[in-house]
């Protein structure tokens, strides 16, 4: 299908068309468009994505052809990528149904990389430092739901988080609302099992098992997306991780020697959070790829709808519908005592006071909520842009190691050999991932049959499908 940008450029004329289709999610915006730069045809530009053309009798300065911005993407996150240091652009093309990105290697900005810089360094010592502090957030929940119900944990510090994105929801493009809230659900559907998993599964295991999302992503693509490019030959990486990822869970979960009598609801739930996380990016991916300076509005609009659900949840909860559902504290709400601790913003109030525990849990709760949910994600998308697709996905791959560290230090969790064999195959798995698909044909002497014309190969070459 020829797209809109190739359908303005047929004007012009005498032109050659080339579709490399790196990445498939859905989406249902319109794509976010910039000016083409002059640059294009100095003998020192950038590759540009094979969306725009060889143009033939048409001068620079009466060029006016539109393209996407580049971008940069990694576990469900989309920025505007920043072109003179970014090593790698990805730009979106929209057909009425889906939308496939493009990757290409920004070769201005990698012939001027010098891995000793300044510049080159802090971004992703930024995204480092993100992938610490989201590794802090189970142990933490962990240690607040030790002493609040699960229900007021988990509402407590997302309305606090919700309020510190408040600004950017002003900020949304209509056109993104419904699709924000349908994200924003699956977001919700993530936090809120992992608090319920957590009051039964060790803070680390729940980490572990939510590396899942390797494998519910590219399902979600394969099953929403029609022009998804998922057999073996198109997307070794996809396959080879979700194999060592459920081989690493299956360690964990019933190498102790118990079988599947070992397993609790609470590890039902730590999968559920992985598909309520997995989906998300997959929706998230597909609106943020399109509309890169929309990153922190569609955030905020995910942390509002997580902050609606656990408000419903602690309504419930509080006032006994739930019976002993998430915890044995039901009926909190209906007991002034309890309500004037555990209800927003009682919490913090009393926090302020001479309770060395509920001080504790406020801070964590504080910290959970506005540091590394709304926080995080602001440092997250300040770096994002500056750094390829692939190095941004395996630094952020390794946050179930640091939850595995936090939960050691902060709630003494011990790990044995199948915990260490079983984490590192889940880990390995999410770095996987973030491999691209010809890199890994190459690997595994895969040979792709079908051919485009003009001999470039299908359009699955080099699928880095999707990134978590």
């Amino acid at each position: 299908m020829i797209s809109s940008i190739s359908f303005r450029l047929l004007a012009f004329s005498m032109m050659m068309s080339v579709q490399l289709h790196v990445q498939s999610v859905n989406g249902f915006a319109p794509p976010h468009r910039t000016k083409l730069r002059n640059s294009v045809h100095s003998s020192t530009s950038k590759q540009f994505p094979p969306t725009s053309h060889l143009f033939i009798g048409v001068k620079e300065d009466e060029l006016d052809v539109e393209i996407p911005d580049g971008v940069v993407c990694a576990r469900g996150i989309c920025v505007t990528a920043d072109e003179d240091v970014a090593e790698e652009l990805c730009f979106p093309e929209v057909d009425d149904e889906n939308y496939n990105l493009n990757c290409i290697a920004n070769s201005e900005a990698i012939a001027q990389r010098n891995v000793f810089s300044f510049q080159f360094l802090w971004p992703r010592a930024l995204l480092l430092l993100c992938s610490i502090l989201y590794g802090t957030n189970p142990p933490l929940v962990e240690i607040i739901e030790n002493t609040l119900p699960a229900s007021a944990a988990t509402s407590g510090r997302m309305i606090l988080a919700a309020l510190a994105l408040s600004p950017f929801l002003f900020q949304l493009k209509p056109e993104l609302r419904k699709n924000a809230l349908i994200g924003g659900s699956f977001v919700a559907l993530g936090y809120l099992s992992q608090s319920v998993a957590l009051l039964d599964v060790p803070a680390g295991t729940v980490g572990f098992i939510g590396g899942l999302v390797v494998i519910i992503t590219p399902l979600v693509n394969y099953v929403l997306n029609k022009d998804a490019k998922l057999a073996w030959k198109d997307a070794p990486q996809t396959w080879l991780a979700a194999v060592i990822c459920l081989i690493g869970v299956a360690t964990i979960e019933l190498g102790g020697g118990e079988g599947l009598g070992g397993l609790a609801w609470g590890d039902l739930w730590a999968v559920l959070q992985a598909v309520g996380f997995g989906t998300a990016y997959f929706f998230t991916e597909g609106m943020m790829a399109r509309n890169p300076d929309q990153a922190l509005s569609i955030t905020a609009v995910q942390v509002s709808m997580i902050a609606l659900y656990s408000a419903i949840w602690a309504a419930l909860d509080g006032t006994g519908v739930l019976g002993s559902f998430g915890g044995d504290n039901g009926a909190w709400l209906l007991d002034e005592a309890t309500r004037s601790q555990y209800a927003f913003p009682g919490l913090y109030l009393s926090g302020l006071g001479g309770d060395e525990t509920l001080r504790n849990v406020a801070i964590a709760a504080v910290w959970s909520g506005v540091f590394t949910t709304s926080g995080n994600r602001f440092l997250e998308t300040t770096a994002l842009g500056r750094v390829k697709s692939s190095e941004a996905s395996v630094i952020l791959a390794i946050e179930p190691l640091w939850v595995a560290l936090f939960a050691s230090v902060l709630t003494g969790e011990t790990f044995g050999i199948k915990d260490i064999l079983g984490g590192g195959l889940i880990v390995a798995a999410c770095i996987l991932t973030a491999f691209e698909a010809e890199t890994m044909r190459d690997l595994l002497g895969i040979t792709l049959e079908d051919k485009l014309e003009g001999g470039v190969d299908d359009p699955a070459n080099g699928q880095n499908s999707p990134r978590d």
